[in-house]
């Protein structure tokens, strides 16, 4: 029993520790260091990490307040202090999603559904009108697939693997909520970690502000349980009460599929509108190379020119006039040169050729699939008695349907301005392109020599819209550039309003609408907004997606409320929170049971008890009950009195976790006579089994939890299944896993582990255990040249 978890690595750490998790699914452990850092190890513990993810740019957000995995195990939630929290890929430690709170993050938790996602159950009259996959997405059938950002612009994300799935919900096929607590009473349920679902305001529900230490969500979703710190009055914030709170969760148990639809639709929209934020980026990085073209190669001539006047002046002197001054002669002809001429032009024609392929490709092909799952949505908040009863508004999501058409007109204007701008540019250079063979007395093809009105015109307009008035310059002191601003393009990229307005063609389709009054009030026409740029359409429909989105959480979380509530211990405030003692405190839902249990020391560690609150989750306000933990002796009792462990008859307890359903992992202290200054850790499991039903006693909200007199005081140590004493180390803290069957024991100074195999005996003295009852009649010894002396060290 004393050696029955192998010891597999102890490493050291560049960096203080604070906390630790294992991945559901994999031999993987995610670790947050004080310097805000997240390192990934397997279980080997390479030297180098599988990889490390710094700490956002803020200042505020690099502190880690909580780590989360999904159940699956191939996304890991990092909660930042300030409020920040990023959703990472852990085979790349790629970005899928990230999230900004108003308010500081406390903790997180991700729990796994155990209700049925089974096809909801359609009435018996409509069944044969009502077609099986309903409730299924077939987008698919009907929209193309988005085409890959990653070649035309630095966008990360969105390559040709992922375009779609880019917050990897691919192959969710069980519902999941992120639950998320912050020090202003905020309670957040994110499904999928994607879909904000309810926010709960526990604050304004209990008159006054509090910390929320811990947060979960009962497997059957029938009931949040909330640890918050809160002060005791208002006048008096010295000191802290801590409440354990029992939430009761109807709206979200009853309508959980209808959620989960919502919630898997809700992440594509959201996929889609950073898709259309990433194209828009790549239209305004293809804008700025003409820009940067140009520039470099007007900007040195207007430095160098001694002439007065602008650029733009002294080329349409030359357009008109035909006469060039020296330094312009000298700088198309030398500088510029017709081979430059060329190659500039080729390049500004690939730009534009870019930004219409990023309108026509990209901006088309995502807004049509905003329009299609807006519009999916606008009919499920019809259909009130399943979806309008979540907080879905017909009005609101009509309004995000307008935003997106809005913008998608204006998206086609700018391809009308682009096309413009490209007929002008093509003409400017091809004048050029006379001018500079004229000037260097080089013979003219016939093909280009002529000149009609018309591109004079074109020539005229580009100079006069291209180039302003005067050279700029930012400071007395900066260098003058040239001027070139292109902005007939440029001002559907900015955030203000349009400089130039499109002038509505007669005729044409938008002049019609606007001489019919009841074409223009029709709901079924998109609005034109003539004077707004695409940016701020962009900005407006982005605003007005997610505002329509976001409603849900805000009436689901309405509807939770708290039925019930315990306080646990009480708290000193003026104690700074680096220096604060570990105080071990884990929620845990087990799904087959309908319990939800809490582990919570009322003194700092290491202490002497520990309790064992356990919830019903199956009945409405579910009862709660607790039992006290303390450790003895470890081990059972021999036919001849004597017990496994006679090195201390007294632990405390530095640590406690759930193992999995069935077990709960201690991490011990042993409490020594004070004459020696060793100190002996124990790591240690307990099956749940060994806690009867007559050993919970039930408790009421009167009375806080350390000032039960009737709770049984029970002692766990004849009940240890296996247990192995750490030597040579003081440890603080762990994190273990039943799934994975390892455990990380963390030093008391924060800055070395050791890992263990829970499911394996030390393989060094295995052979020694319990040698007088060990039977070597039936043990195969391998021939390896030592096998004599095994065998004499088995039977001795």
């Amino acid at each position: 029993m004393q050696h029955a978890f192998r010891q597999l690595e102890e490493r050291g750490l560049s960096t203080e520790v604070c906390h630790m998790l294992w991945s559901p699914c994999m031999d993987l452990i995610a670790l947050a260091n004080i310097q805000g850092e997240v390192l990934l190890q397997r279980l080997t513990w390479q030297r180098q990490p599988v990889w490390v993810l710094p700490p956002p740019g803020e200042e505020s957000n690099k502190k880690v307040a909580a780590l989360a995995w999904r159940p699956d195990g191939k996304v890991l939630s990092i909660g930042y202090s300030g409020g920040h929290i990023v959703l990472c890929n852990v085979e790349k430690a790629e970005v899928v999603h990230t999230m900004d709170l108003p308010d500081n993050i406390s903790c997180m938790d991700w729990i796994e559904s155990s209700v049925t996602m089974a096809t909801q159950e359609i009435p018996a009259d409509l069944g044969e009108f009502i077609p099986s996959d309903l409730f299924e997405d077939g987008s698919e059938k009907f929209l193309p697939k988005l085409p890959a950002l990653s070649k035309i612009s630095t966008s990360k994300g969105f390559d040709e693997k992922a375009v779609e799935d880019s917050k990897r919900l691919c192959g969710q096929t069980s519902f999941n909520i992120l639950v998320v607590g912050s020090t202003n009473g905020h309670v957040r349920l994110v499904a999928y970690g994607i879909s904000p679902i309810a926010e709960v305001d526990l604050a304004a529900q209990m008159t006054q502000g509090g910390k929320i230490i811990s947060a979960t969500l009962s497997a059957d979703l029938q009931s949040l349980s909330v640890v918050m710190e809160r002060p005791e009055n208002m006048e008096q914030n010295a000191q802290h009460q801590v409440y354990l709170m029992a939430l009761d969760c109807m709206l979200l148990t009853s309508r959980h599929q209808e959620l989960a639809t919502y919630a898997m639709k809700h992440g594509k929209i959201v996929t889609y509108l950073e898709y259309l934020n990433s194209t828009l980026n790549a239209v305004s990085e293809a804008w700025e190379d003409i820009l940067l073209e140009m520039e470099n190669k007007l900007t040195k001539y207007a430095q160098q020119k001694a002439s007065d006047g602008t650029v733009g002046d002294e080329f349409l002197q030359l357009l008109m006039w035909g006469r060039t001054s020296p330094d312009l002669q000298a700088f198309l002809v030398n500088d510029l040169s017709e081979k430059g001429l060329k190659k500039l032009g080729h390049s500004i024609e690939n730009s534009y050729t870019n930004i219409q392929k990023l309108v026509l490709k990209h901006i088309h092909c995502v807004g049509r699939a905003l329009l299609y799952h807006l519009s999916e949505i606008e009919g499920m908040a019809q259909w009130y008695d399943k979806y309008g009863v979540l907080g879905l508004s017909t009005s609101a999501v009509k309004d995000a349907v307008s935003s997106v058409g809005s913008f998608m007109l204006k998206a086609n204007e700018l391809l009308h301005v682009i096309d413009t701008s490209m007929k002008n540019f093509r003409a400017f250079f091809r004048w050029l392109y006379v001018v500079i063979l004229r000037l260097a007395e080089e013979p003219v093809p016939a093909a280009i020599s002529k000149m009609m009105m018309k591109d004079v015109n074109f020539v005229a307009d580009f100079l006069t819209e291209n180039f302003t008035d005067a050279p700029q310059e930012s400071s007395p002191g900066a260098t003058k550039k040239s001027g070139f601003t292109l902005e007939r393009v440029g001002q559907y990229l900015k955030k203000s309003d349009l400089q130039f307005v499109q002038a509505v063609v007669p005729g044409s389709w938008q002049s019609f609408v606007e001489s019919n009054q009841f074409l223009q009030e029709s709901d079924m026409l998109f609005p034109h907004h003539p004077e707004k740029s695409l940016l701020q359409l962009f900005e407006c429909l982005d605003k007005t997606v997610r505002s329509a989105l976001n409603l849900p959480a805000s009436s689901i979380g309405q509807s939770v409320k708290c039925h019930g509530e315990l306080q646990l211990y009480s708290v000193n405030t003026t104690t700074k929170e680096e220096t604060k003692p570990h105080r071990c405190l884990q929620q845990h839902t087990v799904a087959k049971d309908h319990r939800l249990y809490t582990l919570v020391m009322t003194e700092d560690s290491p202490s002497a008890s520990i309790y064992l609150i356990r919830q019903n989750t199956a009945k409405q306000g579910g009862y709660r009950e607790a039992v006290c933990l303390h450790f003895a002796f470890l081990g059972s009792p021999k036919d001849d009195d004597s017990v496994v462990s006679q090195s201390c008859s007294e632990h405390q307890i530095l640590d406690a976790a759930f193992y999995d359903d069935k077990t709960l992992s201690f991490l011990l202290h042993e409490k020594g006579d004070g004459k020696s200054d060793e100190c002996v850790s124990v790591l240690c499991q307990v099956l749940l089994e060994a806690l009867q039903d007559e050993h919970f006693t039930q408790i009421s909200s009167e009375t806080a939890l350390g000032q039960c007199q009737n709770i049984c005081r029970f002692d766990l140590g004849p009940h240890v299944s296996h247990y192995r004493r750490l030597d040579n180390m003081k440890a603080g803290t762990f994190a273990v896993s039943g799934s994975r069957k390892v455990a990380c024991v963390l030093f008391g100074n924060c800055r070395r582990v050791r890992l263990f195999d829970m499911d394996a005996e030390d393989e060094e003295e295995s052979l020694y255990e319990d040698k007088s009852t060990l039977d070597v009649s039936g043990i195969r010894l391998e021939d390896n040249g030592t096998s004599e002396d095994n065998k004499e060290n088995l039977s001795s």
